[in-house]
């Protein structure tokens, strides 16, 4: 019997927290009741709060790349878990050449090592990071930073294949990575609606889901889809906002 699997969106707003979205990139992946989080941004641990999630809820965090609106809450997000008597071990998956300097970073703020529970870092290259019963995590090269260190996420999970984006170098590595999935969550600040609409309009992707949305873009949010629509992309399209939840 497959797990329920939903999509949470903590964190919709690209670079810095705006008056529409308070929080920078992080989105759930919920598989029953174990939730896989992608990137830690502004604000997370405050919408864990809001939304009712457990701090034993979380299984792993897989980081795209050290942007800080990528990264900026994990710290407060672990010292929630720490304060909330969270017990269960935490992987955190962090681009390779980043590692030590982001698990240093969590020993000057004390939060590494603790007693509580155990924080165990994995790191990330090209190809698969994460594996258990039914449920595999593939990390694909973005070339969103010149050295190397930002990654995309493809995830199959039971029945379904999601790709999360991260940030990327171009809507072209969107169409090219995203080319099996079933759901797309793709950014939608480094390159336009149209130029977007146009990369993926013979992928054949049945449903899109833009986040990671700049202040420019919020005025003309409701026009987002026609425009992405405009290019040719036939799926469904969707602007998420922070606090949002599909199921899958």
């Amino acid at each position: 019997m497959p797990n329920d699997l939903r999509l949470a969106f903590f964190g919709t707003a690209a670079g810095f927290p705006t008056v529409v979205r308070h929080h920078t990139t992080s989105i759930g992946l919920w598989r029953g009741e174990e939730l896989y989080l992608f990137d830690a941004g502004d604000g997370a641990a405050g919408q864990f709060a809001c939304m009712g999630v457990a701090p034993d809820a979380v299984r792993a965090i897989f980081i795209t790349h050290l942007h800080a609106d990528h990264v900026s809450g994990l710290a407060e997000l672990v010292q929630w878990m720490q304060l909330n008597r969270r017990r269960s071990p935490l992987l955190i998956y962090v681009p390779e050449h980043s590692l030590v300097g982001l698990r240093d970073y969590l020993r000057l703020v004390y939060l590494y090592p603790m007693e509580q529970f155990k924080l165990e870092f994995g790191p990330v290259s090209s190809g698969i990071v994460h594996q258990e019963t039914g449920f595999e995590v593939t990390a694909l090269h973005s070339h969103h930073l010149e050295d190397g260190q930002a990654f995309s996420y493809f995830v199959a999970a039971d029945s379904k294949t999601i790709y999360f984006s991260g940030d990327l170098g171009g809507p072209e590595e969107a169409a090219k990575q995203a080319e099996s999935a079933e759901i797309a969550v793709v950014e939608l600040a480094h390159f336009t609606a149209e130029e977007l609409g146009a990369a993926l309009s013979a992928s054949g992707l049945l449903r899109l889901i833009v986040t990671h949305i700049n202040d420019d873009f919020e005025p003309f949010e409701d026009e987002i889809p026609a425009r992405i629509r405009s290019m040719g992309f036939q799926g469904e399209i969707i602007v998420a906002r922070d606090g949002d939840e599909f199921p899958l």
